[in-house]
């Protein structure tokens, strides 16, 4: 039975691994960089396509209300008509380049969810490999723990909590796969893919350290080029506009001048709160980095000591000084070392994506 088990298991691993045949039609290589399915998803995402018509869309419509703007009057008072004329056409404006910025922000947006996906995936490989090494180790205790009780070196509960780490495995193992399964789904949506298909994934993440020489300049630049910052800076400035053309010789008009006043001081409101929030999560996302960064140095020292230790295991095994138990653990000590070091490196991928645009993230949207 466990045999079976075992070689179950294994199928599915390298299934998960494994380029199907649809996979092979859809692509020419034999592997997925990381560019390369960035690059793909642009191509597939149909939210990047509408924004790119909507890009179309507002130059058309600028175009067509600048040709009715004849006259931009210099007073501070003007007639309501060309009031509403010089209002239109700045906020046609507005949408218009904000149709721009919000296209190149999708761009961005389809770039992350790629990054998270692809190392969502790398992520659930590595752990469906660690779970496997697991299960063999905690077989391997429980078989001997069958063979102490039979010659009566070992007691019964001992035996039944070698017995329940082997079911404990067992499950871990199968939840690994599963994740594994989940993240590939995921991952062939933002590809096109069909859902069986099983990409080998090339790239994997590595930690380059984020530097910045001042980061209150950088927090400014990340500002100054946030299409939500952008957007709440022209609301501001529509809203100035807006009461300096007040007409109050419109015998139509449905509202008082002092509401343009507050509808200003609420997109004022609004642009300072915006540039806080934003601010303040590109500074925490920047020492979440650093924290990674310092994390990342233990991780690496410690896979190099049991990559020692592993050495020494093997030695003391082959000359009878250490079990087969202790060997095994060894090895599954140095797979979760290398495991902890690559999982530093994909938060810190992601992170330092987010840290330089963070509307890629959700950070400053209404």
């Amino acid at each position: 039975m466990r045999k079976i088990f075992s070689r179950f298991i294994t199928v599915c691993l390298l299934v998960l691994v494994c380029i199907p045949g649809a996979w092979a039609e859809e692509s020419d290589t034999s592997g997925l960089t990381l560019q390369m399915a960035i690059d793909r998803a642009m191509q597939q995402d149909i939210s990047l396509r509408n924004a790119e018509y909507d890009v179309e869309r507002g130059q058309e419509v600028r175009d067509y209300v600048a040709d009715k703007l004849e006259y931009i009057p210099s007073g501070p008072v003007a007639s309501s008509d060309v009031e509403n004329l010089m209002l239109n056409q700045t906020q046609t404006e507005i949408n218009y380049n904000m149709s721009r910025k919000n296209y190149e922000a999708k761009k961005d947006s389809v770039e992350m969810s790629v990054i998270e996906a692809y190392n969502e995936v790398i992520q659930a490989q590595e752990k469906a490999k660690v779970a496997e090494v697991k299960l063999n180790n905690a077989d391997w205790q429980r078989r001997v723990a069958l063979t102490s009780k039979v010659v009566g070196t070992l007691d019964n509960l001992n035996y039944k909590q070698a017995e329940a780490n082997y079911i404990a495995a067992k499950t871990t193992l199968e939840s690994s796969v599963k994740a594994l399964e989940d993240a590939y789904q995921k991952f062939n949506q933002l590809m096109g893919f069909s859902p069986d298909a099983r990409p080998v994934l090339l790239d994997m993440p590595e930690l380059k350290p984020v530097e910045v020489a001042s980061l209150d300049s950088e927090v400014s630049r990340i500002l100054d080029s946030s299409p939500s910052v952008w957007l709440a800076e022209q609301n501001v400035y529509l809203a100035k506009l807006t009461k300096r053309l007040y007409d109050f010789t419109d015998s139509h008009r449905t509202e008082p001048y002092e509401a343009k006043e507050i509808d200003l001081k609420k997109a004022e409101l609004s642009t300072a709160d915006i540039k806080d929030m934003t601010g303040k999560t590109v500074r925490t996302f920047y020492y979440s980095l650093k924290q990674l960064e310092e994390q990342y140095a233990g991780a690496k020292e410690s896979v190099t000591v049991a990559e020692e230790a592993l050495k020494v295991a093997k030695v003391k095994y082959e000359i009878g000084m250490l079990t087969k138990s202790d060997l095994l653990k060894a090895e599954t000590d140095l797979l979760e070392a290398q495991q902890n070091v690559l999982a530093i490196s994909g938060q810190h991928q992601i992170l330092a994506y987010a840290f330089k645009k963070p509307w890629a993230y959700g950070v400053g949207q209404s």
